[in-house]
């Protein structure tokens, strides 16, 4: 069954969320066409015991399940009103598993409108290449503030540079995120803690009011 068959179940009635009249997407569909897109992208993703837990309980965030931590796998007090903050080891499956989701709510939202699984995704890398680009193409669309609203997935957090080695564009990033309440989602092989050596305490402190944090460990895929 295709991602398209599937995305048609979905234009039948669906429950309410938090008592708003908005749409929900059960878990089958979802499930379904997770399965299908990780074939899409001819991906065997493993789900094994050791990291059925981490997985579930992120797929059970992003179906906005209240008890979506009843593994008891967070580092902090769960909420769906929160982001997720993954790390954890090298080629676990932290940014496969975040990729397939995007691809899988960008299906939803082109076909239904409903956002529920959708989000913007961009590495911390790419970001800083792209400002740089910017900053010599006066042409350029590219402006920080784009990211200040909305939701937001950001991979491989800790992996660039400072801009021009003195400023920490992804630390004013996260800062401003927070401050307007924003659900940002991240992957990363730093520690919370190493994240707030690099970014500093007003970030560091901020990572449990701003994430659900969940730490993501075992053998690497690319072995």
């Amino acid at each position: 069954m295709t991602s398209l068959t599937l995305v048609s179940n979905l234009t039948k009635s669906l429950p309410a969320v938090g008592g708003k009249d908005r749409p929900r997407i059960g878990k089958r569909v979802f499930w379904n066409m997770f399965q299908a897109e990780a074939s899409r992208q001819g991906l065997e993703f493993k789900i094994t015991a050791e990291n059925e837990k981490i997985i579930y309980t992120i797929l059970r965030y992003f179906l906005l399940l209240e008890d979506f931590n009843a593994y008891g796998i967070l580092k902090n007090r769960a909420s769906l009103q929160k982001g997720l903050l993954v790390y954890g080891d090298y080629g676990v499956g932290k940014s496969t598993l975040f990729n397939i989701i995007h691809e899988v709510g960008k299906t939803i939202i082109l076909k239904t409108n409903i956002s529920q699984l959708w989000f913007p995704k961009i590495t911390t890398v790419n970001m800083l290449t792209r400002y740089y680009d910017s900053q010599k193409d006066p042409t350029s669309d590219f402006k920080l503030e784009n990211y200040y609203r909305g939701k937001l997935y950001l991979d491989d957090l800790g992996k660039e540079d400072k801009a021009y080695n003195r400023e920490e564009l992804i630390g004013k990033l996260l800062f401003e995120r927070h401050r307007r309440r924003l659900k940002t989602f991240v992957t990363t092989n730093e520690k919370p803690s190493a994240i707030a050596e690099r970014y500093g305490n007003h970030i560091g402190d901020r990572l449990p009011e701003m994430f659900n944090i969940i730490k993501w460990e075992g053998r690497s895929w690319r072995e």
